[in-house]
């Protein structure tokens, strides 16, 4: 009954009273956010743990008469005027907190209020104002308002320029957000001519080689991918990978970046995710061999990121189901195909033996399993059609192994596991056959 309890202090108009008057209107609503957010985890925690036992609490409800009530003290007790700038920090304070209780409508309306008040106070061209501007569009965003979130972030993006702060980070993200919001919607020229405004201001402020610069022009790339400009993609992914090649050159794995907190060894993880991206485009457009070659330097990129995580003591380095282990799983079970493409039957091989060992029975996720019960498959095909009797024998132990995958991943009768246990069958049969012949 400790969630209701909670509640019901964070609810009490005199306990909100107290907490404004010890710690003033910002620490106190800051501290009023926080203790909402924990109630809301406590209560899911609550769901999630009880067996059919209900509390007799709305939690919707009780956030928002909590987030009222400690701005209804603030505006009581604001000794100018309950039009005041400590009013406005309060509301957008709260609307950010609301966001992170996932009750984005509300959060939308204080943070609206927040914005009218600095624009009251501090006028049109101010950054502050722009700033809350941009808050209220991503608040829109969450609820689905597409189109009034775009007004807005257009609003904030006028009022940068009018305060001279075009190029601030703030700024930028602000275009970026617009950007993205317009590929969501389906128009892509749009996104387009944004996202080109976006890059030449990362440039200016970051430098044209950066690792900002670099994420923005893969983020671009990925937009035209899905837009299916394939050869301007290719181009923008290819620029972006150089990009991070210059930014990181002769910088160690630990080298952390200022502005963005990440390691060089993140961004070698983002260039290896490029190359696969590229080498997705080459094979499309039909360039098997320079699929393969962009698929294997992705690769060495993942294996170089796994090896880093795990000397650094890093959980993630050993986890199957990490994102890193499941596209190293999917790249290996590429470069197979590809190579069977070409006829390099050893090459695939080798690729599908790589992938095996990648893939554990029980760790990997089933994406990763089914990758590599068809890779099986695949090897039972290359063995079985070079018709040799010691290939035939390697063929039915790669079926074998398929069933019994497929067995665990979907049951004895799904008809796939039956269409294999059928080929396993008939090829053991035969085998027999020539057995007993000889």
């Amino acid at each position: 009954k400790m969630v209701e309890k909670a509640s019901k202090v964070l609810l009490d108009q005199d306990f909100c009273t107290r907490r404004v008057v010890a710690l003033g209107p910002i620490e106190a609503t800051r501290r009023h956010v926080s203790d909402l957010i924990d109630l809301r985890r406590a209560h899911s925690h609550h769901k999630e743990l009880s067996s059919g036992e209900l509390l007799d609490l709305n939690i919707v409800d009780a956030i928002q008469e909590g987030s009222a009530c400690i701005i209804d003290e603030v505006i009581h007790q604001s000794q100018d005027s309950p039009k005041s700038v400590n009013v406005a920090i309060c509301l957008s304070t709260m609307g950010e907190g609301l966001i992170k209780a996932r009750q984005p409508r509300d959060a939308s309306q204080r943070l609206d209020e927040a914005a009218s008040l600095y624009r009251e106070l501090l006028g049109q061209g101010h950054i502050d104002v722009a700033r809350a501007v941009n808050a209220v569009a991503k608040s829109l965003v969450k609820i689905n308002e597409t189109r009034a979130a775009l007004i807005r972030f257009g609003e904030a993006s006028s009022t940068y320029e009018d305060c001279n702060a075009s190029h601030h980070f703030d700024s930028i993200a602000n275009l970026q957000g617009m950007a993205n919001l317009f590929v969501t919607s389906g128009d892509f020229q749009a996104a387009t001519a944004l996202y080109e405004n976006v890059i030449s201001r990362k440039q200016n402020v970051h430098g044209e080689y950066s690792v900002a610069t670099a994420k923005t022009i893969n983020d671009y790339a990925v937009i035209l991918a899905k837009n299916g400009r394939m050869d301007d993609a290719l181009a923008r992914y290819e620029k972006a990978r150089a990009t991070y090649e210059q930014a990181l050159d002769g910088l160690p794995p630990s080298m952390s970046w200022l502005n963005h907190g990440e390691s060089a060894a993140k961004c070698g993880f983002d260039m290896a995710l490029i190359n696969l991206n590229i080498a997705s485009i080459k094979s499309k457009k039909g360039d098997v061999a320079g699929a393969i070659h962009s698929y294997e330097i992705g690769v060495q990129g993942l294996r170089k990121y796994k090896e880093e995580l795990e000397l650094a003591g890093d959980e993630a380095g050993k986890n199957k189901n990490s994102s890193h282990m499941r596209h190293l799983v999917s790249a290996l079970g590429r470069i197979g195909s590809l190579k069977l493409k070409q006829g390099d039957k050893n090459g695939a091989l080798e690729a599908y033996a790589s992938l095996f060992k990648e893939v554990d029975s029980s760790e990997s996720p089933v994406a990763s399993r089914l990758e590599k019960a068809k890779a099986h498959i695949k090897c039972a095909t290359i063995y079985r059609q070079s018709g040799e009797r010691d290939d035939n024998k390697h063929a039915i132990i790669h079926l074998r192994e398929a069933l019994n995958m497929y067995t665990d991943l979907y049951g004895a009768k799904h008809k796939d596991t039956v269409a294999v246990a059928t080929s396993l069958q008939q090829w053991m049969e035969e085998e027999h056959h020539h057995s007993t012949r000889s």
